[in-house]
């Protein structure tokens, strides 16, 4: 090829020729440019990799965290089921035992005598009785009954109020003679 050059000799394009070390050195810092972007595109890559990951993680995690919600409610549910349960059965025992109590004192209470007031705690069978009738002695009848019935212990009297009379006819409602008792239901060992 001829080149003929037409611009004066100053204004001429120089033509340099590159050596071998040039040549060399360009190769050399090319190859390191390369290396490099290719190392900072697969650390980009293993980043993108790792952060999907992540957010994978994550996502399960929530999800995990959102079943353990549902089985902490499922256990309280289920635990506070067994608890109304146990409490329906001890309830209805208390009922049966509130009810014996009341039949049994109801079988030792003379006719003449009124319950006014009871106290009953079924599982120790403590019975606290306020008891009124127009004549005294049908609460000592009543009191003597329960001492000597094997379904009742510890019949103690807490009190006692005898209404005084003198003698005058009073018109209107008698006064009556009331009688504070506490006893234990034996029941026979039903009870607690």
């Amino acid at each position: 090829m001829i080149t003929i050059n037409l611009v004066p000799r100053a204004r001429r394009r120089r033509q340099t020729q590159l050596t071998h070390e040039d040549k060399m050195l360009i190769f050399v810092v090319v190859a390191v440019l390369v290396l490099l972007a290719a190392s900072y595109g697969y650390a980009r890559w293993i980043v993108m990799q790792k952060t999907n990951h992540l957010v994978d993680l994550k996502a399960q995690i929530a999800d995990l965290d959102s079943e353990q919600k549902l089985l902490d409610l499922n256990r309280s549910l289920a635990q506070r089921s067994l608890a109304m349960e146990t409490n329906i059965a001890t309830a209805v025992q208390l009922q049966i035992n509130t009810n014996q109590i009341l039949d049994d004192l109801a079988k030792d209470l003379p006719k003449a005598c009124t319950l006014t007031q009871t106290d009953i705690t079924a599982i120790p069978g403590t019975v606290v009785l306020l008891v009124t009738s127009s004549q005294f002695v049908d609460l000592v009848r009543f009191f003597n009954a329960l001492s000597a019935d094997p379904k009742f212990s510890d019949v103690h009297i807490d009190g006692y109020q005898v209404p005084y009379a003198t003698g005058a006819v009073v018109q209107g409602l008698q006064p009556k003679s009331t009688m504070n008792l506490t006893l234990t239901w034996v029941g026979g060992g039903k009870n607690g």
